[in-house]
């Protein structure tokens, strides 16, 4: 809304920009929740904990382990994924 209503069509292009990265780490980060809450067939957190006593969800999953694993990283703009704070910086050495 910000860039929107700056009026500037930059701000727009940001702004859109931050929100399609924001959607798209948070969409994959929901379908391994729901994958890993269908293999376990509960929602519940008691049963998912007695679920995993054999064996971590890491073991049988390790993809899905390091897909979350790097949308959590990038989802707190940590690097190599803060470069929508950079933004400013990388345009002024040009």
């Amino acid at each position: 809304m910000l860039g929107w209503s700056s009026n500037s069509r930059y701000a727009l292009l940001g702004g859109l920009r931050a929100a399609a990265q924001f959607i798209a780490y948070d969409v994959v980060m929901g379908l391994i929740l729901i994958n890993l809450l269908l293999v376990a067939g509960a929602t519940d957190l008691e049963r998912i904990i007695q679920f995993q006593e054999h064996t971590w969800f890491v073991f049988p999953f390790p993809l899905l382990f390091i897909l979350f694993f790097v949308c959590t990283v990038a989802e707190t703009s940590r690097g190599p994924f803060d470069l929508p704070e950079a933004e400013g910086e990388l345009v002024a050495r040009l």
